[in-house]
């Protein structure tokens, strides 16, 4: 089974490898449980929980295009690990924050880093490669790709908009007020209500 993913808006098979499948992405990531043991009291009381990071780690091998995966050569195979390298660091040699997008889910990204270590196994006279491609999103809820932006003309006061967001997960509006006409704005109070579960 194969797979394609972007990483900071190149492909796998531009980086010069391809996901061969994918594994160990959890439905879910690890829980940050919270809770406080009480003298006297059986088991502990819980204040709830928080989710931790995600973690992506994909088989990966270098390829020399999109439609086989053979390497021409070692220098050809080392060429292909210093491109992949590059485009997960910065210029200091740190690894970078880019966006993941996989093949299946287009619509939604991840804000990933590398993270770990990915051992690099050389076939057939080192010149094909495989490894392990570990990503880490700190931030574990994937974005839309594109915004929802709503627009309207404010003419009395007070008023009332409502925005409804198409994610799952609650999350704050960008709001961006624009004075238009010759009317100075003195004051305003923006109040931000959530609909009640």
């Amino acid at each position: 089974m194969t797979s394609s993913i972007t990483l900071g808006g190149i492909r796998d098979v531009d980086l010069g490898f391809r996901v061969l499948e994918e594994s160990k992405e959890p439905l879910l990531p690890s829980t940050r449980d919270i809770g406080v043991t009480i003298p006297g009291k059986h088991g502990q009381y819980d204040f709830g929980a928080d989710l931790t990071e995600r973690a992506f780690s994909y088989s990966c091998a270098f390829v020399s295009d999109g439609t086989n995966y053979d390497v021409p050569s070692p220098a050809g195979l080392q060429q292909r690990v210093r491109t992949l390298a590059r485009h997960l660091t910065d210029s200091y040699g740190r690894p970078r924050i880019v966006q993941l997008i996989r093949a299946f889910e287009p619509d939604k990204f991840y804000l990933v880093r590398y993270a770990g270590s990915a051992s690099l196994e050389r076939l057939i006279y080192n010149s094909i490669g495989l490894f392990e491609l570990e990503l880490v999103a700190f931030d574990p809820f994937a974005y839309s790709v594109q915004e929802h932006i709503t627009e309207q003309t404010i003419t009395s006061s007070p008023t009332k908009l409502v925005i409804e967001s198409e994610g799952t997960i609650r999350s704050d509006a960008l709001i961006t007020l624009t004075n238009i006409g010759s009317t100075t704005l003195n004051s305003f109070k923006i109040t931000n209500e959530y609909q009640i579960e």
